[in-house]
């Protein structure tokens, strides 16, 4: 399940439950590490907070809590005990508290479950699966989600119950390039670069914590590492140790390839220039761009360009920014149409907002453009739907 259709999921399920006043059966989402199961919450805070202030404007923020089992002790979840008469009690910590105001609303994140300690599982095994801690209840407008590693992904992660398992909802999610690149275009700092490659490369997005034994060092790629390494990128290339940064981040020969492409993509002709004139910089594509690494180079700095274009400029250059980046991929990928998606892809990740819009409305009115209306043909797919 992509992770669009999981959020709008739980979402729903939040929703039906919050209107008929009762509590949600507990979820579960497990997947290969660094795949942002655990930032899905956030998401859905951010939905649900939204959704509860339609109905009552002065809402609080829905709380979003994510407590990490796998570095937890038994005590950090029931509470301390302490001796009330002939009685034993426990003393619940303080966000146990914050979860239990009936007004209260939000996620509960147990992170990692399949590596905590067999004590730990047990103490969470009954605010899994009763919404309880002891003598204290959690609020029914609360989403508890548990969240954590498969066996077979070889990262100290551990089998549950098989009655646990039977008694939670059980997802898994699946990575997909273009949900992840739009996410990673939203945030600040990160390198286009990043996405750039990963789409030349789709295989190296994640791989598994066993595939890490290959590099001396034990680093492997996920979506988590390459987010790190678009942060760090610009400081790297700067310093010149681009593959040492990468290598420690997603591992030697990950790390290889990448190099490799920001290599090819230094050397190409500046897209600044084949955006703005396509013929006069690139004048033989055929010849300059002769292999499939340079073509996807040149289409996906193409729609970096023409995305900063778009987001950050003003009047003029930035409403011909859509236009140009199909004039430009026309002529540059025009005897390989199969890779001017990697550009048109890298501009919507990349630009966000009404992009998409923009490039619609640039389809409709140049159909018949002999230039653009071509390669109108091999995007339908991405530009046409819904027209």
């Amino acid at each position: 399940m992509r992770y669009s259709t999981f959020t709008n999921l739980m979402f729903k399920r939040f929703v039906h439950a919050y209107e008929q006043k009762r509590p949600t059966r507990t979820v579960g989402v497990f997947g290969p590490p660094g795949t942002g199961k655990t930032a899905t919450s956030t998401v859905l805070r951010d939905k649900i907070t939204e959704y509860v202030r339609k109905q009552d404007q002065n809402a609080p923020e829905a709380i979003c809590r994510v407590l990490d089992l796998s570095s937890m002790l038994p005590e950090d979840l029931l509470g301390l005990p302490f001796r009330d008469g002939d009685t034993t009690r426990y003393c619940p910590h303080s966000w146990l508290h914050e979860l239990c105001k009936p007004e209260a609303y939000g996620v509960l994140v147990l992170d990692d479950l399949p590596a905590a300690t067999p004590a730990m599982s047990v103490a969470a095994r009954q605010l899994v699966l009763e919404r309880r801690v002891h003598d204290h209840r959690i609020s029914d407008n609360v989403l508890i989600m548990v969240t954590g590693n498969r066996r077979e992904d070889k990262s100290a992660a551990s089998t549950l119950p098989a009655h646990f398992r039977n008694s939670i909802l059980l997802m898994e999610v699946q990575l997909d390039i273009d949900e992840w690149a739009i996410w990673y275009g939203a945030q600040e700092g990160l390198n286009p670069v990043i996405p750039a490659f990963l789409r030349f490369k789709q295989e190296h997005l994640s791989k598994l914590p066993k595939d890490g034994a290959k590099d001396d060092r034990g680093a492997f790629a996920t979506p988590r590492s390459w987010a790190m390494l678009g942060a760090e990128f610009d400081i790297a290339e700067e310093t010149e140790t681009t593959f040492e940064v990468a290598r420690s981040l997603v591992g030697k020969g990950v790390a290889t390839d990448f190099v490799g492409f920001v290599k090819i993509r230094n050397e190409l002709v500046d897209p600044d220039k084949v955006l703005d004139d396509p013929q006069g910089s690139l004048p033989d594509p055929g010849k300059t761009l002769n292999r499939p690494d340079k073509i996807i180079a040149m289409s996906t700095s193409l729609g970096e360009v023409a995305a900063s274009r778009y987001k950050r400029g003003r009047g003029k250059k930035r409403d011909d920014a859509p236009l140009k980046l199909l004039k430009a991929l026309a002529w540059s990928t025009r005897e390989n149409r199969e890779y001017c998606g990697t550009g048109v892809h890298t501009f919507l990740a990349s630009a966000g907002g009404d992009s998409l819009a923009a490039l619609l409305r640039i389809a409709r009115t140049h159909r018949t453009d002999p230039v653009v209306g071509r390669l109108l043909v091999h995007l339908k797919s991405a530009l046409l739907e819904g027209m």
